[in-house]
């Protein structure tokens, strides 16, 4: 699990970062909200932690204009006690909880789990980048009246570009998410990139996975 941490308090980041790591998840620490805004919009996180209170943007700004890029990842928000119109606003404008400091750290690592967990739940049935669409539910994926299924794997893989269009995602990042690291053969990744670059191609599709050094990501088809 991969989670961006955003609090301009440095102690309380780098403090998160120890807690989150002792319990197995991976994160990113930035101190500003201009920095959480870039590197939300640049890298693939299971959740996003926003202290509200923070320069450059704050953590409702934030909020606001990852939510208007079509950004889904779960945001909790970290605020002060005395800042409930805060997290009224904050809950309004998208995001998946809230935490008061100070925080006891059991409740801040569940409640991250919570909202992970949640959204795996609660996934659309739908997604649509450009001109393909990806029925989740019925394994296919439709352009027009081009249309094809897809394996269960191959849903999970584009399910997750769609998700991230043109965000770059590692080889590693994608097999601990879709493999879970288990039973992963060598090169399973790749025949499945490949199954689906034909497929895009096949439907007529726009868009189209690209690959860079060790790095995948979809984008429109030049």
């Amino acid at each position: 699990m991969k989670i961006l941490i955003a609090d301009d308090e440095r102690d309380i980041a780098d403090a998160i970062k120890i807690i989150l790591k002792y319990n197995d998840m991976n994160s990113d620490v930035v101190y500003n909200g201009t920095d959480a805004f870039n590197m939300a919009g640049s890298n693939v996180y299971d959740a996003i932690v926003l202290d509200i209170m923070m320069p450059g943007m704050d953590g409702i700004e934030v909020l606001q204009k990852l939510r208007s890029s079509g950004d889904t990842t779960p945001v909790l928000l970290l605020t002060a006690k005395a800042q409930v119109e805060d997290r009224i606003h904050g809950l309004n404008e998208g995001a998946d909880d809230y935490l008061p400091k100070p925080f006891d750290k059991g409740e801040l690592v569940a409640r991250i789990q919570v909202m992970v967990r949640r959204r795996k739940h609660y996934d659309k049935d739908y997604i649509t980048v450009g001109n393909t669409k990806l029925d989740i539910e019925g394994l296919e994926i439709t352009n027009t009246d081009h249309s094809l299924r897809l394996s269960g794997k191959e849903v999970e893989i584009l399910s997750l570009f769609m998700n991230n269009y043109e965000k770059k995602i590692s080889s590693d990042f994608i097999i601990g998410k879709i493999w879970n690291n288990d039973s992963y053969e060598e090169g399973a990744l790749k025949l499945y990139i490949g199954y689906l670059k034909n497929k895009l191609k096949s439907i007529q599709s726009n868009l189209a996975i690209m690959e860079e050094d060790d790095l995948y990501f979809l984008a429109e088809r030049s």
